[in-house]
């Protein structure tokens, strides 16, 4: 008797009596777990898509690391959709299917997933440099993420929750929570944890168990700007110089120009549209100068090629290494050319602050430098749709070239900026390859037309002897298609070593060896033999 009335005392508090399951709230008990279901199915193939193991690992690791990511989801999934009122499971819906995309595009371009110690070095540079277009959706993930929005806003606008207390679903949501949390200890203490990303895990390893919120937290607790520095500092020991030992070093007999080209990539040289080439200055220059087909460091953003030219070593794999205040740069190519006697500029048409650029170029060594704000107030460049166009800094550091004095060389370090994606950053009148072009990939091919002209105009204006190096920062993020006959994610750059007046295709000793256009070197190999250009001067 006693028992009967403490579970009709029961059910009247906590709606847990006989009735508790009725035939509505069934369905309104099925209906939740069909919306959780649908989002635990999005969460984790979004998760798939972003993380992955970058190392062979055994099969029964695999999977256990997949079902640890699924449980986790399953949890959050449900515990979120029961716990809150639906206007705030529709909001988490939608931010989601945002997020999706942003996580997606970044893969897409840097090859890793986005983490929180890019966020937190990077989000101001970032949004700077970022301008929506809508090349950049991933139709497919995106139509089908809306179907299933709309199915689980639908679905859940049609539960009954008149039946259930919101004492229920408290108590049932942080049931929930607390089974999600104790997934979460277990995981951590004896399966992943995420101490492991201060030795030899990276963020997409550990996010193959934990996905992004996990992953992220675990990075607040674990990484701080001392164990990044840790990290940069420790690849200086990872250096390669391949082309040295194919490529006789060429003797410097004047002045030396870098010229770091944005999204130039491999496939545009010798690319037609209708007949025309869209480089044809480049097309020829490969047919005159040491022509190699490297591939790029692009982990960070455009900054990581910079940073690998001018110190010969890898950049930090987690964050742009620029903004590691206390980095230790040392024999780096400024410092070197110093020493050969040269004196050092650097140029680009962006603000210093981008990427921290401007003091991280100072500690880098370089006798000027030249960045929006010097070229705009000091110089009287005009500015453009963003930053100082290529033609007016490529013009001034002509202009310096010339007015020189004779006995002293230069080297002089330049950075384009007006081919930057999504490419819309030519004035109308400048348009003269594909007038009206609407397409991200036909506004490509008008910049790099664009960026092609002036390098020839710039290069014949220099003096017999001087040494060109030209290449490209990262591939360019539109698709050739099978037209260019390579692979559209391969980031492949062309490096063009030329010297005014002279034609070193017939010297370069590796022209015909698979070495030279496999992609098999690295920007890394580039760099140390430019660097061992300036040394054999010491």
């Amino acid at each position: 008797m006693r028992r009967v009335i403490d579970m009709k005392i029961l059910g009247e508090n906590t709606g847990l009596g006989d009735q508790w399951l009725t035939q509505p709230k069934k369905k309104s008990v099925v209906l939740l777990l069909i919306v959780a279901f649908i989002w635990i199915l999005e969460l984790f193939g979004v998760q798939a898509l972003s993380f992955g193991f970058d190392y062979p690992v055994p099969l029964q690791k695999w999977v256990g690391a997949q079902v640890i990511r699924f449980l986790l989801d399953a949890f959050f999934c449900l515990g979120f959709i029961v716990l809150l009122p639906r206007v705030f499971s529709v909001v988490g819906f939608i931010v989601f299917l945002v997020f999706a995309q942003v996580a997606g595009y970044y893969v897409a371009v840097f090859g890793r997933a986005l983490t929180l110690t890019t966020i937190q070095a990077q989000w101001a540079d970032g949004l700077v440099g970022a301008r929506f277009d809508w090349a950049y959706v991933n139709w497919v993930l995106f139509l089908a993420m809306l179907v299933t929005l709309v199915l689980k806003i639908w679905l859940l606008f049609r539960i009954k929750r008149l039946g259930f207390s919101r004492r229920t679903l408290c108590w049932t949501g942080g049931a929930i929570w607390v089974v999600y949390c104790m997934l979460v200890g277990f995981s951590m203490k004896w399966v992943d944890s995420p101490r492991k990303l201060r030795k030899f895990v990276t963020a997409d390893r550990l996010g193959m168990t934990y996905g992004f919120m996990l992953l992220w937290a675990g990075e607040a607790v674990c990484l701080n700007q001392d164990q990044l520095l840790l990290e940069a500092v420790a690849q200086r020991a990872n250096i390669t110089d391949r082309l040295s030992a194919v490529e006789p070093p060429l003797k410097l007999t004047g002045d030396v120009v870098l010229i770091q080209v944005e999204s130039l990539d491999w496939r545009v040289l010798n690319y037609h549209v209708d007949g025309v080439p869209v480089t044809p200055f480049l097309n020829r220059l490969a047919d005159q100068a040491m022509l190699f087909k490297v591939t790029a460091f692009h982990t960070n953003g455009s900054g990581d090629t910079d940073f690998v030219m001018l110190n010969a070593v890898p950049p930090s794999p987690m964050v742009m290494t620029y903004v590691l205040a206390r980095y230790p740069y040392s024999e780096t190519l400024p410092q070197i050319a110093e020493r050969a006697g040269y004196t050092t500029a650097a140029f680009h048409g962006n603000s210093g602050r981008f990427f921290a650029r401007e003091q991280a170029f100072k500690s880098i060594g370089f006798d000027a430098l030249w960045f929006l704000e010097e070229l705009r107030d000091i110089c009287r460049l005009p500015v453009s749709l963003w930053g100082i166009r290529d033609d007016e800094v490529l013009a001034f550091s002509q202009k310096l070239l010339q007015k020189k004095p004779a006995a002293q060389p230069q080297l002089h370090y330049i950075i384009t900026l007006t081919s930057h994606q999504p490419f819309i950053y030519l004035e109308p009148a400048e348009r003269t390859f594909l007038p009206g072009a609407s397409s991200m990939l036909d506004r490509y091919f008008d910049s790099m037309n664009f960026v092609d002209r002036n390098l020839e105009t710039y290069i014949n204006g220099l003096k017999h002897g001087t040494l060109v190096i030209i290449f490209g920062d990262h591939r360019a993020m539109v698709g050739y298609g099978a037209a260019a006959g390579s692979d559209d994610c391969a980031e492949y750059v062309p490096l063009f070593i030329h010297r005014v007046g002279e034609q070193l295709a017939a010297r370069q000793s590796s022209r015909t060896l698979p070495l030279a256009c496999s992609g098999e070197l690295t920007m890394l190999d580039a760099a140390s033999y430019i660097h061992r250009l300036f040394r054999k001067m010491l």
